[in-house]
């Protein structure tokens, strides 16, 4: 009775450890493989959390690759989908478990630090590419997920049946590869082999014992059937064609056969005949439906033949007729080239704001087409799209319910009737473009004062960034390298920081090697007047302090050397 109860309750102890491993490695393994899939950053959360937490003697270029572009991004997901899986087959899952709980004291005090601070409406990522599909958990919510996974693991440290190394029973048994389940298959196949070797040999014995009683008429047989199949193959390799008059005439060889000129429309065909004859070439289509036959109009040796009024991107085949029409060559192919058609392009795109929260997105394409327009928020995941499938050749976007003065980042998209698609870049809209730039005065890192209004009658580019910003590293070299390009009597380029501790941020700097401005926005108080809300962000303004350009796309120095040179060059 005593073993009965023992029994039961270790059931019962594998049964909740099952359930509580299950739970637990289907969410690691969600989200890891969203973050894989979904992130190209650090979040947000993650970042602050750790810079405001890191010493600062630690914040060195190298330590800020490591953790925001590898570990946080790359490292900390593979070892979620590792831990999931281990814990959904059940191996080891004590010791996952066990290894589990720094991971999620990380992400706890991560949300329970972003509740701290405010601001943050989401968590950080928490399951990557997924939240575009199912939402995305509030700092709260995802703290109390933490809490149920963290009683979870604990319910698999305390219930998992046997040793701390032990793994679930199914994956632990180890079973031998018994091979007499085999042998009953191999005997019957071995024995349908003996009986159809013992009846070749009956029909041998058979041949022989008849050919030793008669071998004259043996002979004779095989004599006859070695001539018939030389005969055969005798007539087959060198008969010449036999009109139908009775006289015998030599069937030309073809060499040297070629296509040239392929156009949309037509091809020539050329090829060679070993003495002077009038040939033909005959056309039919990929199905076999005849299409053309062509002849020359005198015997030659050299052959060439235009063939017109064919279809565009369309497979052809031919052969060479004699003169009596018979085929002196095998089957040769072709293809006409496809119809060259003018890619859809866009152009003309303009974006009037009729009220500081409804926009007017216009744009002009080559030929009808449908109208779309994606746009978003940079601090934002969710995308909204709004579209017409009219065909037109001037198109109109109406947006509406926009955040007063906010940034939005918008993509247009148009398709014509044949399927053929055009897509612009990405661009940015504010209706602080075409306005003055609101004036401003800050410190930089040398201790110099900066204002605005000094450098009027110059272009100014504003670049609003955060150290702790992957994308803002990205783009520091590559402004920085355009900065010692382009005069400095034409263009001022100004980096703006956002916050932040003012020794991390000369730090980065120096570590850099940036020559540039960097001014300290310590307060955000020129964030707040530019709404800037996510980074970087770059404003291009002209020499009449006019904000001509916001967030310009661009992956290489060049390409933003030749946009600033395409600005300068229109006034």
């Amino acid at each position: 009775m005593a073993r009965k109860k023992v029994k039961k309750a270790g059931k019962t102890r594998g049964r909740i450890n099952l359930v509580a491993s299950i739970l637990i490695g289907l969410t690691l393994l969600v989200s890891g493989t969203g973050k894989i899939l979904g992130i190209e950053e650090t979040p947000a959360q993650v970042v602050d959390f750790i810079s405001n937490f890191l010493p600062s003697i630690f914040i060195t270029p190298a330590t800020i690759y490591f953790l925001f572009d590898v570990f946080v991004p790359v490292v900390i997901p593979w070892v979620e989908v590792i831990l999931g899986a281990c814990l959904l087959i059940g191996f080891l899952p004590r010791l996952m478990a066990v290894l589990y709980l720094p991971l999620l004291a990380a992400f706890m005090g991560t949300n329970l630090w972003s509740i701290m601070q405010g601001g943050y409406t989401t968590c950080a990522s928490c399951f990557g590419i997924w939240e575009q599909y199912f939402g995305s958990l509030t700092p709260t919510q995802s703290l109390i997920y933490d809490l149920v996974l963290l009683a979870l693991a604990i319910v698999i440290i305390i219930f998992q049946p046997r040793g701390f190394l032990s793994s679930r029973e199914w994956l632990a048994k180890r079973r031998k590869f018994d091979a007499a389940t085999l042998k009953p298959k191999i005997r019957a196949f071995s024995r349908q082999l003996q009986k159809l070797g013992a009846k070749t040999m009956v029909y041998l014995n058979l041949t022989l014992k008849k050919a030793k009683e008669h071998p004259r008429i043996a002979l004779a047989t095989g004599v006859c059937l070695l001539v018939l199949i030389a005969c055969g193959i005798t007539l087959v390799s060198i008969s010449p064609a036999i009109p139908k008059n009775g006289a015998r005439v030599e069937v030309p060889v073809v060499s040297d056969t070629s296509v040239s000129e392929l156009s949309e429309t037509s091809a020539a065909i050329s090829w060679m005949t070993d003495r002077p004859t009038i040939s033909s070439i005959e056309i039919y289509s990929e199905d076999g439906t005849f299409i053309i036959t062509i002849t020359d109009k005198k015997p030659a040796t050299t052959h060439r033949l235009l063939v017109a009024g064919l279809t565009s991107g369309t497979n052809y085949y031919f052969r060479i007729l004699s003169e009596d029409k018979q085929a002196i060559s095998g089957e040769h192919s072709f293809s006409t080239l496809a119809e060259v058609i003018s890619p859809l392009t866009i152009s003309d795109v303009e974006v009037s704001y009729v009220t500081n929260t409804d926009a007017t997105i216009t744009w002009v394409t080559n030929r009808p087409a449908t109208s779309e327009v994606q746009y978003w928020d940079p601090i934002s995941i969710d995308r909204l799209t709004v579209s017409s499938d009219e065909f037109n050749t001037n198109h109109a976007i109406n947006l509406t319910s926009l955040k007063a003065g906010a940034i939005y980042h918008y993509q247009i998209k148009s398709t014509d009737a044949e399927g053929d698609h055009a897509t612009s870049s990405r661009l940015a809209m504010s209706p602080l473009i075409g306005k003055p730039a609101p004036g401003f005065t800050l410190n930089s890192l040398d201790g110099r004062t900066i204002t605005l209004s000094d450098y009027r009658g110059k272009w100014v580019m504003l670049d609003f960034w955060i150290w702790t910003c992957s994308a803002c590293r990205a783009k520091l070299p590559l402004i920085q390298e355009v900065y010692t390009r382009i005069p400095k009597g034409k263009l001022a380029i100004l980096g703006i920081h956002y916050l932040g501790r003012e020794s991390i941020i000369r730090t980065y700097v120096k570590g850099e090697n940036l020559a540039f401005p960097v001014l300290l926005d310590s307060e955000s108080v020129v964030c707040d007047l530019y709404n800037v809300h996510a980074f970087p962000t770059i404003f291009l303004i002209d020499g009449d302090g006019i904000i001509r350009l916001i967030d310009p796309e661009f992956s290489s120095a060049e390409e933003l050397e030749n946009i600033l040179n395409t600005m300068l060059d229109a006034t």
